[in-house]
């Protein structure tokens, strides 16, 4: 299974666990316990909830790459020729992801 259809099946269980819990927390076993046998992937909720996640995974993981290269030693060595590359980002990765874009890499 590819990397993305692993995290959307995780997803999607995540999701329905979530659903279920809702449902026992209402008094509703009936539906929590067909969720949890795996019988109401097709509930409009689910749905819904795996939607949220698939999209937090996506903003989850523009934060991540912005992140790792921050974190990156070689972003902020001045003997870079032209200078560190933090000096040329002045926040751009930063504003990317915050708005919604995927952070570039500098070193392209």
């Amino acid at each position: 299974m590819s990397g993305k259809a692993s995290g959307a099946a995780e997803g999607l269980n995540l999701a329905a666990r979530l659903v279920a819990d809702m449902y026992d927390a209402i008094n509703r076993p009936d539906l929590s316990g067909m969720i949890r046998a795996g019988g109401a992937d097709d509930f409009p909720e689910i749905k819904a909830a795996s939607s949220w996640l698939e999209q937090d995974a996506g903003r989850l993981a523009r934060y991540e790459s912005a992140l790792r290269q921050y974190a990156d030693p070689g972003f902020w060595d001045d003997m870079t020729p032209g200078g560190a590359l933090a000096l040329h980002d002045g926040g751009e990765m930063a504003r990317n992801v915050l708005a919604g874009r995927p952070a570039f890499d500098h070193r392209d």
